[in-house]
């Protein structure tokens, strides 16, 4: 199993949640020396996402997933407290590439802040 670690995701304005673009992925692909992961070249799906709260945040952030009406909050991650992060993960079959990470986005409370998200492809 490959991670691809995409790094801290930070939302310029709380309540707009920002999704985990295709580009985001295809940039964290080259930065790790991945080269391509998904047959042909392109970003797809993925076996695990995982997100985790920023150790420095104030405030809470949160996971989405897209729906048909908009974005939908499926996770709070509280502000750290006392060296303690909380995490949200997804999680397909074993040996399966099931999970669209295009689906998801952070949000925040506090605008500026945000959270760290990691994919695993199998």
């Amino acid at each position: 199993m490959a991670p691809i670690p995409l790094g801290k995701i930070t939302v310029a304005a709380a309540g707009t949640p920002t999704p985990i673009t295709a580009a985001l992925i295809a940039a964290a692909i080259t930065a790790n020396g991945y080269g391509q992961l998904a047959p042909g070249g392109t970003v797809g799906m993925c076996h695990k996402i995982e997100v985790w709260a920023d150790t420095a945040a104030t405030a809470a952030a949160y996971v989405m997933v897209k729906s048909g009406s908009g974005w939908l909050r499926i996770a709070s991650l509280p502000a750290p407290a006392n060296g303690h992060c909380e995490h949200w993960h997804a999680r397909a079959a074993v040996g399966a590439n099931l999970i669209d990470p295009t689906l998801f986005a952070i949000d925040v409370a506090t605008s500026g802040q945000g959270a760290y998200a990691t994919l695993w492809v199998d």
